[in-house]
């Protein structure tokens, strides 16, 4: 009877070990930003019309990339949680009918401050209403950027909202990964997509990858599912979550969609 006790309360305690684990490492999870480098952006050597941009938010100042092509048109790209986003410009540089502006996140890179899904929202806000003055926006978001855009895209005029590896909302995501444990209750970043979408009137395409190994196909499914406004979906077979961006297929499939504008 005791060796049952004792093994009951080493697995009550191993279980709440992990649900503390999970608690205070969410942050460098959804924010893992440790990865990049902090190096000014490449495009800069690549790109005559590319300008280093900083943006002063409350809390910090975010640093990014503008490419400047004079045009009535602005793209703003939200990038993954693992990306330096102004790698964005350096693969669509190119596009000649549309400017672009890609900031890092709050701590990521050499962007300052500290990230929270509050803070991220604000600032998008900030990037559009600095921006977008007077011109036609087409928002851009990848797998964590995805929440960003929609959320954006739900509260300000955007013409078209690119969603690529989206997900139903950073909550449900954590639920599928860790079904055993009181998500709902230990979560501090929901990024609930679900809540945005429904007020998004933009055209909305999504770019999703075949089995994806990261926000699973289940999760942006449940996204297509609540999307009330026109959409277009377009998925890739020979690519990954972490790879799409420089995946040839994907690459003419976006350039295509500018071209034609």
């Amino acid at each position: 009877m005791n060796s049952i006790k004792i093994f009951l309360f080493v697995l009550i305690f191993l279980y709440i070990a992990a649900i503390v684990y999970l608690y205070v490492t969410q942050d460098e999870k959804i924010f893992n930003f440790s990865i990049v480098e902090k190096k000014k952006p490449q495009v800069l050597k690549e790109c005559k019309k590319c300008k280093e941009v900083k943006l002063k938010v409350d809390g910090g100042v975010l640093d990014g990339i503008y490419l400047d092509n004079n045009s009535s048109k602005l793209l703003i790209y939200f990038g993954g949680n693992t990306d330096d986003a102004t790698d964005f410009l350096s693969i669509f540089k190119n596009l000649k009918k549309i400017d672009i502006v890609a900031f890092n996140y709050r701590g990521n890179a050499l962007s300052s401050g500290k990230p929270s899904e509050e803070a991220l929202f604000s600032d998008a806000l900030k990037i559009y209403e600095t921006f977008a003055k007077n011109k036609e926006v087409f928002v851009v978001g990848r797998s964590l950027g995805s929440g960003i855009a929609t959320f954006l895209a739900s509260k300000k005029n955007v013409k078209k909202l690119f969603l690529i590896t989206p997900y139903d909302s950073i909550e449900n995501i954590a639920k599928q990964k860790y079904p055993f444990f009181p998500i709902h209750w230990l979560i501090k970043y929901k990024f609930n997509s679900l809540k945005y979408i429904k007020n998004v009137k933009a055209d909305i395409i999504v770019f999703m990858v075949k089995n994806d190994n990261v926000v699973s196909n289940k999760r942006t499914e449940n996204l297509l599912k609540n999307i009330k406004s026109s959409i277009s979906v377009k998925k890739f077979d020979n690519t990954t979550h972490a790879n799409i961006l420089e995946d040839k297929n994907f690459i003419k499939e976006f350039t295509s969609i500018f071209e034609a504008e």
